[in-house]
């Protein structure tokens, strides 16, 4: 009798439970207030500024919103207030190189003398051609030691400065030269400013209408130099073998090098259509740039790579651009194509990319003014630093300091706003700025 009361008495505690439960009554997952682990942690919940809410119960209400940053603080290294800077490049000592697009600079490569200044480098002997021009061959360029256009300057694992010369200047600001055999070519310097190497390329690796953009090296055996080639009408890699000077191009034409036709970014919360930009800024559009920001893995097993105009981002085992395409090796062409390998979308365009010696990549992120980083354990792209000062991040530096810690430079040039993009209007605010964020690791040198 008594077991057949409890037996009662718990079914009619399990009805009155059900009777008062409801049909929202079920667990979360994952619990309320989990951190999403793509979370960029750029945000806070506060109440509205005075004035925005008419009713005063609603200025008690704490409202989410996104703070604008996130990530290690960032130091203001340098401020542009002559030329526009795209490169970067930092020696272990703490001296800072740059480099400026030509027009009618008088100096296309340079070293920071002081917070605010720049002087040429290694002198301004180096950074003045006997002309831009080529008087007999209208529309084309030269062939010169000299410095034409240095779009990237790079310090190596053995702090050894590189200069990579596009051999296109933009005369007057208005249109690129075509280049020639001798005018596009990759100087190496000691950093007491004494040339050791210049490697030029024939026609048929760096052509006319080539813009040779960005350049990592890998110092193992005989070394390699890797470039992207950004151009859109013929857009590819270039691969440097440094001990013999030879040169051949690889992934000619790939997707994984080419624009995203039906690319749209959005810059400080603006979409940026294209449109025709009538003449004579219908030639420099970078809404149309192909393979721009480039990074090597630390083992050197890798090349990363994106287009400028696309999210996109990519990978490529160096063992198959190391193999020179030819009579002898008929496939390597081929075979580079189909061991290209997507890392899907990145959540921005990149304009430049480097890498730190825990194997992290980092990459400018223009659309979110920020810089991102791409994780090769987990594939990927984590938040690292993000700023409204951040104003199109374009060229990365990672170096370590003799004097101590690791450190990512970048240059931030307002890119989209200059007037070869706004039809001929500069939107742009001086001075251009150069910055840097401490990282927990540091240069990943590519020695052997």
């Amino acid at each position: 009798m008594l077991s057949q009361l409890s037996t009662i008495a718990l079914c009619a505690a399990a009805a009155l439970a059900q009777s008062t439960s409801s049909v929202f009554d079920f667990p979360e997952y994952p619990p309320a207030g989990t951190p999403d682990p793509n979370s960029t942690l750029a945000n806070a919940a506060g109440p509205l500024p005075f004035g925005i809410a008419s009713d005063p119960k609603l200025s008690e209400a704490y409202i989410h919103y996104d703070t604008g940053t996130y990530g290690p603080q960032i130091e203001l290294v340098h401020a542009y207030y002559t030329y526009w800077p795209t490169g970067v490049g930092v020696a272990s000592d703490g001296t800072v190189f740059t480099s400026f697009p030509r027009g009618n600079e008088t100096f296309t490569l340079a070293v920071f003398n002081s917070s605010v200044t720049e002087a040429p480098w290694p002198d301004q002997e180096w950074n003045t051609p006997p002309a831009f021009e080529n008087t007999t061959n209208p529309g084309y360029s030269i062939a010169t030691e000299k410095f034409l256009l240095v779009q990237s300057v790079v310090v190596d694992g053995l702090d050894r400065v590189w200069a990579l010369d596009t051999g296109r200047p933009e005369v007057n600001g208005s249109y690129l030269l075509a280049a020639v055999p001798g005018g596009p070519k990759l100087v190496g310097f000691y950093l007491n400013g004494t040339n050791f190497v210049t490697y030029t390329f024939p026609a048929n690796v760096v052509y006319a209408d080539s813009s040779i953009n960005d350049v990592r090296f890998d110092l193992r055996g005989p070394g390699y130099a890797y470039m992207t080639d950004s151009s859109p009408n013929r857009p590819g890699l270039v691969v440097l073998n440094l001990e013999t000077g030879a040169s051949w191009r690889h992934l000619d034409g790939h997707p994984s090098v080419s624009p995203d036709t039906s690319f749209v970014p959005v810059y400080d919360g603006v979409p940026f259509y294209l449109y025709p930009v009538t003449t004579p800024y219908a030639i420099n559009n970078f809404g149309l740039y192909a393979a721009d920001g480039i990074a090597l893995s630390a083992d050197g097993s890798y090349l990363y790579y994106a287009p400028l105009a696309s999210r996109h981002f990519w990978r490529v085992p160096t063992s198959y651009l190391k193999v020179e395409p030819g009579p002898l090796k008929p496939y390597a062409y081929l075979q580079a194509k189909q061991a290209v390998e997507s890392l899907g979308e990145s959540g921005s365009n990149a304009d430049g990319l480097e890498t730190d010696s825990s194997g992290y990549i980092y990459a400018g992120a223009p659309e979110h003014n920020a810089v991102t980083r791409y994780n090769p354990a987990t594939g990927l792209m984590e938040p690292f630093v993000r700023s409204p000062y951040i104003q199109w991040p374009d060229t990365l530096s990672v170096v370590t300091l003799q004097s101590g810690g690791g450190y990512v430079y970048w240059t931030c040039n307002q890119l989209w706003l200059g007037p070869n993009y706004q039809n001929g209007t500069d939107f742009r605010t001086k001075p251009y700025v150069m910055f840097r964020a401490p990282i927990e690791a540091g240069k990943a040198t590519q020695l052997d």
